[in-house]
């Protein structure tokens, strides 16, 4: 089986109820998965960036950004077939021995 492209999907939102769930349900009605998904507020109130990487064709990719611009919450989209750096995080515990 040929292995599908990853490409990052950089989508900035209006941050409202459910609008997490209509993008993703973008990708899992057409039953790709996504392999990675970050959601951080923008510097501008109200809005919020989400960043997700998926493996599909890019006839696939560019469907799924037409589809995106066509949401009512998004206000623009960017999508690359380059890998992008993730923040990784080490919780620390803050809990006290008894």
């Amino acid at each position: 089986m040929e292995k599908l492209p990853t490409f990052t999907f950089s989508i900035l939102v209006e941050n409202r109820f459910g609008v997490l769930f209509n993008i993703t349900g973008l990708f899992s009605s057409r039953g790709y998965n996504i392999e990675r998904l970050m959601v951080v507020p923008d510097s501008e109130p109200g809005l919020s960036r989400i960043t997700m990487v998926a493996r599909c064709s890019p006839a696939l990719a560019e469907q799924i950004v037409k589809q995106l611009h066509k949401q009512i919450d998004v206000i623009s989209v960017e999508v690359t077939d380059k890998e992008t750096s993730w923040p990784t995080s080490i919780m620390k515990s803050t809990a006290t021995p008894a």
